[in-house]
């Protein structure tokens, strides 16, 4: 482990953490007042635990695979806009400097995968519903089911490109392409951080990739989400969900 204090506080963190020096800016213990961490080591997921799963399609489930180091598996199915989510309790907010990190990667054709990662005020946003609309997430198109989140998004069928998004009051989103492409295959850590005036910070391997401002109500509830579906064809996308973590003051 390395890397604790000043170098991480130029990323605007309130807390120290510890990183694991083999995978960029992955957090191993971070030290906050509340602090999440979600390894997917074997424990069924369920509405007995700490996580709620939305389940549609075909394949109707979401599952801790027999993986290394443990993985939950996040399978869209075959049939279109059916979603495939795992989020956990609306006990997180902006003005508790929230904090969430995952490490993901895609596993199959990604094609037409619709992903959705972040922090978001629904732990479920109804049959076939994502926290943001299945429309390119370019700034001008985007539109949100949420009325606040900061989330990375990907739409593959528009093109590989990461977004960060955010929306506050049902207002008008907010995106920005952060320069980076989902490939598949890859592991990515992504971890966003709200501070107590709603600034969001996006992060993909440990470096600032986009912000912004202003850009959430940071009073609202929020949960820790990853989500997806297919828009388009009939081959389903299997997505590894490694690890969330998430920490904030009490």
């Amino acid at each position: 482990m390395n890397r604790i204090g000043q170098e991480y506080n130029w990323q605007g963190l309130p807390f120290p953490v510890f990183f694991d020096r083999k995978s960029p800016y992955q957090t191993i213990l971070p030290l906050a007042p509340v602090v999440l961490h979600e390894e997917f080591l074997g424990v069924t997921i369920d509405s007995t635990c700490d996580w709620n799963l939305s389940l549609e399609g075909t394949s109707n489930a979401g599952e801790i695979s027999a993986a290394l180091s443990g993985v939950f598996r996040i399978n869209t199915g075959t049939v279109a806009d059916k979603r495939n989510a795992i989020s956990s309790m609306l006990n997180w907010a902006g003005s508790k400097n929230v904090v969430f990190e995952t490490r993901l990667k895609t596993t199959t054709s990604d094609a037409g995968l619709l992903l959705f990662a972040g922090l978001t005020d629904a732990v479920d946003e109804g049959t076939g519903a994502l926290p943001f609309v299945d429309d390119s997430l370019a700034t001008g198109t985007i539109d949100s089911t949420a009325d606040d989140a900061a989330m990375f998004g990907v739409r593959a069928e528009t093109s590989d490109d990461i977004y960060a998004l955010a929306v506050k009051a049902n207002g008008t989103p907010v995106s920005a392409d952060t320069g980076t492409d989902l490939v598949l295959g890859t592991w990515m850590t992504l971890r966003i951080q709200i501070d107590t005036d709603g600034n969001c910070r996006y992060f993909i391997d440990g470096a600032l990739v986009a912000e912004h401002l202003a850009a959430i109500t940071a009073a609202d509830p929020l949960c820790g989400f990853v989500g997806g579906l297919i828009t388009t064809g009939s081959t389903a996308a299997l997505v590894d969900v490694d690890y969330i973590t998430m920490w904030q003051d009490r």
